[in-house]
C-alpha cells in the first residue's frame, strides 16, 4: 500500500499494509494495521487486507498466545488468591 510520513508501516513481519491515521493499533511502541497483526495472528487469524497474507509467514510457535490474551489472563487472575506475605 502507498505510505506517507503520517501513516507508518505495519510492524507485523511481512505485512504490506500501512497503518491508517484513524485506526492504528499500538503495542510495545509499535504500530499495527489491525488487532490481528498486533496479536501476531493467533490461530492463523488473517490480515484484514485482502491483498496481504502476512499471517501465512508466521510460524506456529510465533503465534501460539497473543499479547492481548496474556494481558487479559493476568487481569483476570489479579489479585492473586493468596495474600501477600508480611
Amino acid at each position: 500500500m502507498a505510505n506517507d510520513s503520517s501513516t507508518p508501516d505495519c510492524a507485523c513481519p511481512n505485512c504490506t499494509c500501512a497503518c491508517s491515521s484513524d485506526e492504528t493499533f499500538k503495542r510495545d511502541g509499535k504500530h499495527y494495521c489491525s488487532q490481528a497483526c498486533a496479536d501476531l495472528h493467533p490461530q492463523g487469524l488473517p490480515c484484514p487486507s485482502p491483498a496481504c497474507h502476512c499471517e501465512q509467514n508466521l510460524g506456529a510457535d510465533e503465534r501460539n498466545v497473543s499479547d492481548s490474551k496474556l494481558d487479559e489472563a493476568v487481569e483476570e487472575t489479579f489479585p492473586a488468591s493468596d495474600p501477600i506475605s508480611p
